[in-house]
């Protein structure tokens, strides 16, 4: 029989970028030879250490298998009417990774033994300081809890531009969402594992609100599995905020998701240029040419540098998570209006560090440098 060192919980629901180690061996007496493992479709052949111990890091394995879009947002949500479920749309692909794992251990005299597993993955990474078991039956959002709280979390959401929440979702048929602060609530149908509910794309008269009306400032929204209150529940202090002007950004969080945040109408932009090079031209008189050189043209590019001012706690845990994202967007689109996938452009985070926790100040201020892509310039 095949024992493992520590028991494989396939209750879990276990992070792609952290390491997932198995070490194993088989209680026969006799000693093995090899032991074939086939995660998924994918084989791998592991050698016994001395003395008949196996030893298997999965992350290499899992992350190849979970990113299959790059870390690209793709989505593209249409929205609007009054049927709840035009508002929640697919997201389980390169997020979210179900697989079975089986074993074989092959022995010196060709006998061998197996065992299998079902395990499940989320394409995100948790930290030695705020690690916390995730059940495969637990409903939350992909994003930072509150920093006193699993079950409780706190989101931002400014009228006028693109919005949505990246929710794990174990029942993947119907799931209910209540606003305790108006008190009403709606049915909605799940699109797999992990689903992202749609507020917003960018419109103000098309917007979730159409089927679960919010108010300004805080609403309590309260995500269960049905129509029954249970422990289980997760909860959201999502924060209506009117339609005001500013920078406006979103990135992967370290929970797979993806976190929004407008930052200050203050921000200021800075472009360099450099000349891409000459060309030799000094073939004419003096009297026939404009000079011995050709310039070819100049390549462009703007920095932006933005600041969040004054954030709380539950603020900072958001934004400072931007500072880790292998994919950060900057909206280049028209508020107030319908957006899509093709109204952000990604850029890339100049900033290399910053302070995310100041004793002396309960609040927190964030500056950071955002490159956007090179601009298109007339050359040879």
């Amino acid at each position: 029989m095949i024992v493992f060192k520590t028991p494989i919980d396939t209750t879990r629901l276990r992070m792609a970028y952290n390491n997932d180690v198995l070490s194993f061996y088989d209680n026969f007496l006799i000693k093995p030879k090899y032991c074939d493992i086939t995660l998924g479709e994918t084989p791998i052949r592991l050698f016994p250490a001395p003395d008949g111990t196996f030893f298997l890091n999965l992350k290499p394995y899992v992350t190849s298998l979970i990113n299959t879009r790059n870390f690209e947002d793709t989505l593209s949500p249409s929205i609007g009417g009054i049927s709840p479920s035009t508002y929640v749309k697919a997201f389980s692909d390169g997020t979210y990774l179900e697989q079975e794992i089986h074993f074989t251990i092959y022995f010196q005299n060709d006998t061998q033994t197996q065992a299998s597993y079902n395990l499940t993955w989320l394409a995100g990474v948790n930290q030695h300081t705020d690690y916390y078991r995730r059940s495969i039956t637990d409903y939350f959002p992909l994003t930072p809890s509150k920093s006193d709280s699993t079950k409780h979390f706190y989101l931002k959401y400014w009228e006028g531009y693109p919005f949505d929440i990246t929710m794990h979702m174990p029942n993947t048929q119907y799931f209910t969402l209540k606003n305790n602060t108006t008190t009403l609530s709606t049915q909605m149908l799940t699109r797999g594992r992990v689903s992202r509910l749609v507020l917003s794309d960018g419109r103000t008269d098309e917007t979730l609100e159409n089927v679960l009306p919010l108010i300004e400032g805080h609403n309590e929204l309260r995500f269960k599995a049905s129509s029954t209150d249970s422990d289980n529940d997760t909860f959201i202090t999502l924060e209506k905020i009117p339609y005001k002007k500013g920078a406006y950004l979103k990135w992967l969080n370290s929970f797979g998701g993806y976190s929004y945040w407008l930052f200050e109408n203050t921000y200021s932009i800075d472009r360099s240029t450099k000349y891409m090079g000459e060309i030799d031209n000094d073939y004419s008189n003096i009297d026939r040419s404009f000079g011995r050189n050709i310039q070819i043209g100049k390549e462009s590019l703007d920095t932006y540098k933005i600041t969040a001012e004054l954030l709380s706690e539950n603020e900072r845990r958001i934004v400072e998570g931007i500072l880790e994202s292998p994919k950060v967007y900057f909206f280049t689109g028209k508020p107030l209006s319908q957006n899509n996938k093709n109204n952000w452009v990604e850029v890339t985070l100049k900033t290399g560090s910053a302070r995310v926790k100041n004793p002396k100040q309960p609040l927190t201020n964030f500056t950071f440098d955002i490159e956007l892509p090179q601009r298109y310039t007339i050359s040879l």
